[in-house]
C-alpha cells in the first residue's frame, strides 16, 4: 500500500531539488513583479505543509520547529531572504521526508484518527490515505509555481 504515492513523492522531490541546483541563492530569494512569493517560500512551504497534512492531521507531531512552520504556513509570505544554511536545511528535509514517510506508513499502529480538514481545493481530507494522496497533489501545484518563478528569475 502507498507504493505509487511514495514513488511519486520521491521523484517529485528529487526533481525539484535537481531543478533548483542550477539557481543562485539570489534567484531563489527573488520575488518577481506581480508575485507575492519566491522559490524559497514554495520549497519551505512544501516541507512544512507535508508534515501538517499527513502527520498532524493524523495524530502525530510534525517534528518541525514552530517558527519554521509559521514562516511557511498557508497564507504567509516571505519576510526576509533565506540563507544558504536555511536552503540546505530545506533541501535536506525535502529528500529526508520521503524515506521518513515510507518508514512511518509501515507502522500503522502509530497513526491516530484523522482530523477532517477542508483544503483550498474544495476537497476534505478524512483519512490518512487521502492525506498522503493530497500531499502529492499539493506538492505538484507548488512545483508548477516554482517552474514559473524559475523561468522569470533566470531571464531577468
Amino acid at each position: 500500500m502507498y507504493q505509487i504515492e511514495i514513488e511519486l513523492f520521491r521523484k517529485t522531490r528529487q526533481n525539484i531539488v535537481r531543478l533548483i541546483e542550477t539557481l543562485t541563492l539570489d534567484q531563489i530569494n527573488k520575488i518577481p513583479e506581480g508575485f507575492t512569493g519566491n522559490i524559497a517560500w514554495h520549497l519551505g512551504h512544501m516541507v512544512a505543509t507535508h508534515k501538517g497534512l499527513v502527520y498532524q492531521l493524523n495524530g502525530l507531531s510534525g517534528g518541525l520547529d514552530k517558527e519554521f512552520v509559521k514562516k511557511y504556513k498557508k497564507g504567509s509570505v516571505p519576510e526576509n531572504p533565506i540563507t544558504e544554511e536555511e536552503l540546505s536545511f530545506i533541501k535536506k528535509k525535502l529528500l529526508e521526508q520521503v524515506d521518513e514517510l515510507e518508514k512511518d506508513l509501515k507502522d500503522e499502529d502509530q497513526w491516530g484518527d484523522t482530523h477532517e480538514y477542508a483544503t483550498s481545493f474544495d476537497f476534505t481530507i478524512t483519512t490518512l490515505e487521502e492525506a498522503v494522496k493530497f500531499s502529492n497533489i499539493h506538492q505538484a501545484m507548488h512545483v508548477g509555481y516554482i517552474l514559473a518563478l524559475r523561468r522569470l528569475v533566470t531571464t531577468t
